[in-house]
Order: structure tokens, then sequence, then C-alpha cells
């Protein structure tokens, strides 16, 4: 059976859960760490999906360790849930469709800032920025990349914004070779 709608049933049943006791934002917070150290830790992905013999408490003392902090009960309720009915091959995938329902229904964009070295002010500043600019909250995953040699890469939906000096330098030279060639 396809996964997909199996996922996104159960996320959208969390994505209820959460929205009736009001604990969204804690559920959304703690569910994109755990989808972020799942898809680090194939081990601890496998440890929970792959390995039947392991039971739910232990499973339960694993997220809890990857989250370094208790899970909130709307999360463990779930997992109990997804266990029983015998889904939790399915976890990671349900986890990642409740991120991006919540992500919908709150109005939130995801977005990539790429820079040269490590600047947290950056980050903040272009997140308000695009905040006021598309008026929805934006969240910026970051990246280093040396080779922009400095600036940044900025990508939020389908707007992106190349200010790094790599980026300028490419089209300085793309310039350039048009120009050569329109005077040949």
């Amino acid at each position: 059976m396809n996964a997909g709608p199996i996922a996104h049933r159960y996320a959208k049943a969390l994505l209820k859960l959460v929205q009736e006791t009001g604990a969204g934002e804690k559920v959304y917070s703690q569910a994109c760490v755990l989808v972020l150290r799942m898809q680090e830790i194939r081990q601890l992905a496998d440890a929970l999906q792959k390995r039947p013999e392991i039971e739910l408490e232990k499973k339960l003392q694993l997220l809890t360790s990857a989250m370094g902090e208790p899970l909130a009960d709307e999360l463990v309720r779930f997992v109990k849930l997804v266990n029983e009915n015998k889904r939790i091959e399915h976890l990671l995938r349900m986890l990642s469709s409740f991120l991006d329902q919540y992500r919908i229904s709150c109005g939130i964009k995801v977005g990539r800032l790429v820079t040269a070295h490590p600047v947290p002010q950056l980050k903040a500043l272009l997140e308000e920025l695009m905040s006021r600019q598309t008026g929805a909250v934006v969240h910026l995953e970051e990246g280093v990349d040396e080779s922009l040699i400095g600036g940044f890469v900025l990508q939020v939906d389908d707007l992106q914004m190349d200010a790094s000096v790599a980026g300028q330098l490419n089209l300085l030279r793309r310039e350039l070779i048009d120009n050569n060639n329109r005077i040949i």
C-alpha cells in the first residue's frame, strides 16, 4: 500500500489533536527536531521504524533522548496510536506530513539561507524582512558554503536572492562573455 495517503491521514489527525489541545507550537517544534534527527541519524530511524522487536516504551525513550527533553503528551499519544495500528514504519513520513500541514494551517513559510560563514544576526534580520514582505511567518534553515566567498543566498518559496560574491562574479563573467560575443 502507498505510504503517502497513510502518512497524510495520520498527520491530519495529529494536526486536529494539537489544534484542539492548543499544543501546536510545542508539537511542531518537537516534530521539527525529531524529523531532523531521524534524517541525520539513520540508526535512530531504523530502530524506530524497522525493528518491531523493540518495545514501545524503549522507542519512546529513544525519541525523548533524540529530543533532549520530554515529549509532548500529544506526541506520546500519537506514537502509541501509530504503534498500536502497526504503522510505525511510516512515522518519519507522518511527522514530515504533519509539519507541512501545520505550516499551511498557520501560514508558515520555510526558506533556506546559505552564507559563506556563519552570521547569526543575518538570519533574524532576513526572517523579519521576509515575514513583512510575504505576510507570513518565515523560518529560515541555515547552511554554510565557503565557495560563496562572501555574502549569502536566500531562498523562500519561488524567490531566490543571490547576494554572494561568487554569484556576483558569475554574473559579471556572463555579462563580459555576452558583450564579447556581440562585438565579434
